[in-house]
């Protein structure tokens, strides 16, 4: 399938298959030829010069510089398709009633193509419109409007458009959707000009806003006036898009089947369907768009936009499937990995407070040894022999206080009748 063809892409196209054989391929030869080419919408005047005119004689013809078989012609004007078929379209006589839009498309199994040609035909009174039109209730909407008249000593004074629904006749009095001669704001807005466009634009549709509209307009002339009758249908309905499902219960699972619909309750030819998803266009066209097993990849916010010549709408639908997404990590990972590095920041933290606590400790320890070894002081040995009266101990007794400056020597003296002992003793 290619898509927006070119010029560049005409030429031959082969296919080459490899299977999981040695050797087991194959190229397909010649190849598919591939021929791209504008379509062309002329118009052939038989009778008459200048500008149409009624009773002027023309065909409209449409022509692919392309050969192909079981291909086939359809015309359609202002959107309705034509009984005529073929290359050619042909009008002995035109009037004012054949001014329009006309589109030729041509069509084969394998693709299509269409343009447009404007028609406009002079020499009368008139106003033509493009019917019925169907609208999406909130969005805009444009009428598509002409309107000619004697082109001699006419100027158009005034410009009318009224609903049926409330104005029923030729529109010779209020009330008016739009009225150039009183301009206030609405919805309805004036799109054309003084000449023969008198297109209405109306924004923000409503349901109410459903009807027959018509278009009156008055020139400088005293009496020449127009009103076109029957006017143009309007039609305001919803777009509805819907999910279908064609298997499993409950929520959306992984492998799950199911439709998106995208439905118009009003009928428009040339009218298509455009699908996208999260605002990406996708290529699939229509009103249905087909999951035959959906994953976790196809969640997401799906559009439908239903698009006309004249007015478009859409319609968006979210599509939430349960499952592991491969494109991301469980979330148990990232909560064990968490976790993992928390506990190693609060382990690393609590030995960083504990090695600060450990340092003024072993420098309070080290400063009262220090004062211990500083106060301390052994007696001196006596040398002198002891009377005899009776054996004399000497003792010298070292006591440490809570406070280090505090430390004193105390030496007792005891009688005993035993020999003279010397010693040190250190109490802590």
């Amino acid at each position: 399938l290619i898509h927006n063809v070119q010029f560049s892409y005409s030429g031959k196209y082969r296919f080459r298959f490899i299977t999981n054989v040695t050797g087991g391929r194959w190229t397909g030869l010649p190849g598919a030829i591939l021929q791209v080419a504008d379509l062309k919408v002329s118009l052939i005047r038989l009778s008459g010069n200048g500008t149409l005119k009624q009773g002027d004689s023309l065909n409209l013809t449409c022509d692919v510089n392309c050969t192909q078989s079981s291909s086939q012609f359809v015309w359609s004007k202002n959107n309705e398709r034509l009984n005529t078929s073929g290359p050619v379209l042909h009008f002995p006589s035109v009037t004012m009633r054949d001014s329009g839009n006309y589109t030729c498309t041509w069509k084969t199994n394998m693709t299509s193509g269409s343009e447009t040609i404007n028609l406009l035909v002079q020499g009368g009174w008139g106003v033509n419109y493009t019917t019925p039109i169907c609208a999406v209730r909130g969005f805009n909407v444009s009428i598509p409007c002409s309107y000619s008249y004697p082109q001699q000593n006419y100027q158009v004074t005034q410009k009318l458009w009224c609903p049926v629904n409330s104005n029923t006749g030729w529109c010779i009095n209020p009330p008016y959707v739009y009225n150039s001669s009183s301009i206030t704001t609405s919805d309805f807005e004036y799109a054309g000009d003084n000449k023969s466009n008198c297109t209405l634009l109306i924004h923000n549709v409503q349901f109410s806003y459903s009807g027959e509209y018509r278009f009156r307009f008055i020139t400088n002339v005293s009496g020449d006036m127009w009103t076109g009758v029957p006017g143009a249908i309007l039609q305001v309905t919803d777009l509805k898009v819907s999910l279908i499902r064609l298997s499993g219960n409950g929520t959306l699972k992984q492998g799950d089947s199911l439709n998106l619909t995208c439905d118009m309750n009003c009928t428009q030819s040339s009218s298509q369907f455009v699908w996208s998803k999260n605002n990406e266009r996708l290529n699939p066209s229509g009103p249905v768009l087909h999951f035959p097993a959906v994953t976790v990849r196809d969640s997401g916010n799906y559009t439908c936009t239903w698009e006309t010549n004249m007015t478009s709408g859409s319609k968006t639908i979210s599509l939430l499937v349960e499952g592991e997404n491969p494109d991301h990590q469980p979330s148990w990972i990232i909560a064990v990995v968490t976790s993992g590095v928390i506990f190693i920041i609060l382990v690393l933290l609590g030995a960083a407070i504990c090695n600060r606590r450990r340092k003024p400790d072993a420098l309070e320890d080290n400063s009262k040894k220090v004062g211990e070894q500083i106060q301390v002081k052994q007696l001196p040995l006596p040398t002198e022999e002891v009377p005899q009266q009776g054996e004399v101990i000497y003792a010298s007794v070292c006591i440490k206080d809570n406070n280090l400056n505090n430390g004193r020597v105390h030496t007792e003296q005891k009688n005993e009748d035993i020999s003279v002992i010397y010693g040190t003793v250190k109490i802590n």
